[in-house]
């Protein structure tokens, strides 16, 4: 399993941190949300940047109080795959929270179609998030894959290029 882990770390890497398309990438499974994969590969700092051991946090009660709650950022991230809007304690990225801000059902670039789940980080505007889930099957024209997510983070230094402009398809 290590093995596979790293190709995709390494794949991650090239495909999306070296073309400049985003700081930061993982690809979790669409069953749990957990990650396996993450970039940059160096250091292991992709890591840092999608994923925290489960934290607490103060979160903001529909009465307006706050309560101390425990953030499973796995089972954040599987609750927006699942529902297409951010759980009540909100999507927590690598120990940041995001609020889903848009969402497309069947997003299609060349011959695949996906869902795609965009994020922003609360007064952080150059910090964005965007979740394209895929089903089993072919999520790009090069490779076959489970079900999973993947998950992109831009701002804080890509710059800009479009996702979508990769010579094979979805990257």
């Amino acid at each position: 399993m290590a093995e596979e882990e790293g190709s995709w770390d390494s794949t991650l890497d090239e495909w999306l941190i070296s073309e400049g398309f985003c700081y930061s990438a993982g690809m979790a499974q669409l069953e749990d949300g957990a990650f396996y994969a993450a970039a940059p590969e160096k250091d292991e700092a992709g890591w840092g940047f999608i994923y925290k051991e489960d934290h607490e946090q103060m979160i903001t009660q529909e009465d307006m109080t706050e309560k101390k709650m425990t953030i499973t950022e796995a089972t954040s991230l599987k609750y927006v795959a699942d529902n297409l809007k951010a759980p009540p304690t909100g999507l927590w990225l690598g120990g940041q929270k995001y609020s889903v801000t848009r969402v497309e059902k069947e997003f299609q670039v060349n011959e695949t179609t996906f869902t795609y789940i965009f994020a922003n980080r609360p007064k952080k505007a150059s910090t964005s998030g965007l979740i394209a889930m895929c089903a089993a099957g072919r999520c790009d024209r090069h490779h076959q894959l489970p079900d999973h997510l993947c998950v992109l983070r831009r701002g804080e230094g890509s710059n800009g290029r479009q996702l979508h402009q990769g010579a094979g398809g979805v990257r």
